[in-house]
């Protein structure tokens, strides 16, 4: 019986920033890039290194945290239009992803039922954590139906990363 030891989560939150497994350089380096602003996540999705729509999706919602604070920062009460344009840029870094936007939209969505005086990083964070565990639990899910159909010695290969990564599987025991 093969068993999943560790797995790597390719999109960390820790403190304060954005931390994303470098995808294009797996697997033979594992590499960990930070992401303090919007406008850098939005170049790193377009770049590749994040790979597969729901990972895609996952570092979008982080993404508009970071851009959410920025226009806080900027434009203090405003913020809920100054933070527009820098989601306009996130949606346009990978087009055709469909979990981008649909993760813009539902933190645009949360954005619109904030105070203006309040910072929304809090509730913004809160809600792209739910987002990634959402994710999460649905890869677990699909991956536990998918295991039921294939036999032990099975090998798999994917052609983009729709979920957790493992980091190191052990053969039978």
């Amino acid at each position: 019986m093969t068993r999943l030891l560790q797995t790597i989560e390719p999109i960390l939150w820790r403190d304060e920033q954005l931390h994303l497994l470098d995808q294009r350089v797996l697997p033979h380096t594992e590499n960990w890039l930070t992401y303090h602003d919007s406008d850098a996540v939005a170049e790193a999705i377009k770049l590749m290194v994040v790979r597969g729509a729901p990972a895609i999706g996952v570092t979008a919602a982080y993404a508009v945290v970071l851009a959410a604070r920025e226009a806080w920062f900027s434009a203090g009460e405003n913020w809920q239009e100054a933070v527009e344009p820098a989601l306009k840029r996130l949606a346009s870094s990978r087009p055709t992803a469909v979990n981008l936007s649909w993760a813009i939209e539902r933190m645009k969505q949360a954005c619109g039922t904030l105070s203006k005086y309040e910072s929304p990083e809090p509730v913004l964070l809160a809600l792209a954590d739910r987002i990634q565990q959402e994710d999460i639990k649905a890869n677990r899910t699909m991956g536990q139906y998918g295991a039921d159909l294939l036999d032990n010695d099975s090998i798999v290969l994917t052609h983009c990363n729709a979920g957790f990564l493992p980091r190191r599987v052990l053969a039978q025991h």
